[in-house]
């Protein structure tokens, strides 16, 4: 049991690196929040939380080096 929470966790961060890697924010709104239905909105911003926070980390860093 413990093995199959593992996995289900390395794939939920999996997915939101690649995402937050592959998708500009435009593109990421676009993508899982435009066009859903109040219950869709809720489920994606809830299922991509880290990947948000990841670019908010990003335009952050690069708003501080610059």
């Amino acid at each position: 049991m413990t093995i199959a929470i593992i996995i289900v966790a390395c794939l939920y961060l999996g997915f939101n690196i690649v995402t937050s890697a592959m998708y500009s924010p435009e593109d990421m709104r676009k993508k899982f929040i435009d066009g859903q239905c109040n219950v869709g909105r809720i489920a994606a911003a809830i299922f991509y939380s880290p990947a948000w926070a990841l670019k908010g980390i990003k335009f952050l860093f690069n708003k501080g080096i610059k």
